[in-house]
């Protein structure tokens, strides 16, 4: 009896060792298996790694709560600080969990691991200075002489971060001559070619690289070792050189990850000998296969560089640079992105003037390179430079617009010419007349025609963009400039003046009122931003197309939508249920919007006529908005009213009084326009 008992207690024993291990076995897998992923563009773990990390941390909490005092309790509480710190949002966290570990188990071999996380936690805490003490202060202990070259390794990262590639080069080097040996000895000769790209110095780095490729080191390391020469070539303008190290590198890379870094330098150099069909084929593939990230918004910058410099398409080449953005917010040629659209802009508009390019998309390139000037680069004068130049401007559509008018009545008076001439064949009948002769007539009639339509509409656009000066951006330009002699060049009598520009050439204009409220010190109610006028500019392009085009306006509506933070978001959710139900008649497609409308807490304009049609499942069929019908009505009562007072007047049938009174609201009031329209 007492030898099964003792059995039964063995197998207990046995079984809850057991669990206890594998408990820490899945932490270390967990853990291990979100170190294997690569980071975001940011630098960031995934959303797939911070998982993997938490179920980790799970883990450790479960061994440490249930099998407190175990053997494995030093490496849990090391293994859950590191999923801490990995994480990236709970360094304070992590470093309590280490000086924990370390002040419990003094004797732990785990110890320096534990101290040099610390040092790397107080250091994204950007407790710099702690940090360092802390590493110093560990490479002056021979008792963790081992974990030397890993101290090392950390700060010569550090000092590369912060490009101090002097003090970067002296660690690698220490660790290097000192430990050739250690785990730590492959990074740190990469690193070492690595800090030299980046401190500009490219043929030593190729050289660098060069000694490690004909060392012993991994397959990986070796073909990363060849990116950095294939870049280091094209840094240092041996085109054909890059073009033909990252072809080749290309057929041998084997991590499917790199591939678009090695081609964007292949385009790159590509497009420098003069490949620029193959160059641009290759960039947009890596624009369409790496969506929404660091190498995309790259290779969407170096498009916009190749029609910019090379092709000298500047309309194209704004269009690529403001989808640098789009893809990469953090991205290293964000800035110089927006410089280069800025620039495009203003030589479309110098040489082109009559350009289809709508005005407030050139001039909002421009806005955006003073913002630059003053917010990035501290050069107030040179964004004053350029709010001048958008206050010249009109001037130049105004003087295209007369040669432009010249041109136009020049064709109107041929296209009568050749109309009259064509009236006059009919009128006489005559037989003798050539058939082919009528046919080339008629052509270039048709041509005359096509040509004065197209004229026509220039120079309609030309007006609506000096409406747009008029209104938005010379008043905007001006206002820029108070606000930048008041708060930055701290010039009283310069904003005196431009105040009496604008209370005199504006006297109504809502910058001009922002202005006084401005220098009185009430900041808040600066309520006009070039991002107002630039997504103004866009609601009304797409509601441009409503009576024509409704198909397009929907498509135009639709980014404005996918824009969380776009002023008329609201306004365009509403008017692609409108245009859906109203004029497509696609209540399927109608639905969801109406449906988004619905789902806003506040009671809203829009809300509030939504649910006189549809009440959220169903739909009240109507043929036009309530109001509207309400409207209509109104009229009608005030009509007949008017004429049972005039005796006199013939009354009209109420289908007449219908029908006027319909075209009067319809051609007044709409529910997707209004809006606009009544915005100041």
């Amino acid at each position: 009896m007492k030898i099964h008992i003792l059995i039964l207690l063995v197998l207990v024993l046995l079984i809850a060792s057991c669990v206890y291990y594998n408990t820490f076995f899945n932490a270390e897998k967990y853990f291990e298996e979100a170190q294997q992923m690569d980071l975001n563009d940011s630098g960031r773990p995934t959303q797939a790694a911070i998982s993997k990390y938490n179920k980790s941390i799970k883990k450790c909490g479960i061994v440490l709560e249930y099998y407190e005092g175990s053997k494995y309790s030093d490496d849990a509480l090391l293994l859950m600080a590191k999923s801490f710190y990995y994480i990236g949002r709970n360094y304070t966290q992590a470093i309590s969990i280490l000086e924990d570990m370390v002040l419990l188990y003094q004797d732990s071999e785990l110890v320096p691991e534990a101290k040099l996380y610390i040092a790397q936690a107080k250091y994204s805490l950007l407790k710099e200075e702690e940090a360092y003490d802390l590493l110093h202060e560990f490479l002056l202990n021979n008792q963790y002489k081992s974990h030397h070259p890993k101290a090392l390794m950390i700060l010569a990262n550090y000092k590369l971060l912060e490009n101090d590639y002097i003090q970067t080069e002296y660690y690698l080097n220490k660790l290097l001559d000192d430990y050739p040996n250690s785990k730590q000895y492959e990074e740190a000769f990469f690193l070492q070619g690595k800090s030299q790209t980046e401190a500009r110095n490219y043929q030593k780095s190729i050289t660098i690289f060069n000694k490690l490729m004909k060392t012993r080191v991994s397959r990986k390391t070796k073909f990363d070792a060849r990116y950095y020469i294939a870049l280091n070539y094209l840094s240092l303008e041996k085109f054909q050189k890059a073009a033909d190290y990252s072809s080749a590198l290309l057929k041998d890379e084997y991590r499917e990850n790199k591939l678009a870094g090695i081609q964007l330098i292949k385009a790159r150099s590509l497009a420098e000998l003069g490949e620029l069909n193959e160059a641009i084929a290759i960039l947009e593939a890596i624009t369409e296969d790496n969506k929404r990230s660091r190498i995309s918004g790259e290779a969407f910058y170096f498009l916009g560089n190749i029609y910019f410099y090379k092709m000298k398409d500047y309309s194209k080449a704004i269009e690529y640079y403001n989808k640098v953005k789009g893809e990469d917010r953090n991205s290293k040629y964000l800035e110089s992105a927006v410089s280069q659209s800025a620039i495009a802009s203003q030589i479309i508009q110098y040489y082109n003037p009559d350009t289809k390019i709508s005005a407030s998309e050139l001039i909002d390139q421009q806005f955006k390179l003073a913002e630059f000037y003053i917010e990035y680069l501290s050069m107030p004068d040179s964004a004053l430079i350029v709010y001048n130049n958008i206050i010249n401007q009109k001037m130049k559509f105004i003087t295209s617009l007369d040669t432009l008018q010249l041109r136009l009545d020049s064709l109107l008076v041929v296209l009568d010419s050749v109309s009259l001439a064509d009236s006059l064949v009919h009128l006489t009948k005559n037989d003798t007349v050539d058939s082919e002769d009528k046919k080339a007539k008629s052509n270039l009639k048709n041509k005359f025609q096509t040509d004065y339509n197209a004229l026509k509409n220039t120079i309609e656009n030309i007006q609506e963009n000096i409406k747009l000066y008029q209104n938005e951006f010379i008043p905007f330009a001006t206002f820029s400039k108070l606000w930048l002699y008041k708060n930055i060049l701290s010039d009283s009598v310069m904003v005196n003046s431009i105040l009496n520009v604008l209370s005199t050439d504006y006297p109504d204009n809502k910058y001009t009122f922002a202005a006084v409220q401005f220098l009185a010190g009430k900041d808040s109610i600066l309520i006009a931003t070039r991002k107002q006028i630039k997504e103004a500019a866009e609601y009304n392009k797409a509601i441009r197309y409503l009576d024509s085009q409704p198909a397009k306006t929907v498509e135009l509506l639709r980014p404005i939508v996918s824009d969380i933070n776009n002023e008329f978001r609201e306004q365009a959710i509403y008017s692609l249920g409108y245009i859906n139900y109203f004029i497509l008649e696609d209540s399927l497609a109608a639905k969801p919007y109406f449906d988004s409308v619905l789902t806003i807490s506040e009671m809203t304009p829009y809300k509030s006529e939504v649910r006189k049609f549809y009440d959220g499942e169903n739909f009240i069929k109507i043929s036009r908005l309530p109001y509207i019908e309400q409207l209509l009505q109104a009229d009608l009562e005030k009509q007949r009213s008017e004429q049972e007072d005039n005796e006199e007047q013939k009354p009209e049938s109420k289908e007449v009084i219908e029908e006027q009174q319909k075209g009067k609201i319809q051609e007044n009031i709409s529910p997707i326009k209004g809006e606009i329209n009544g915005k100041e």
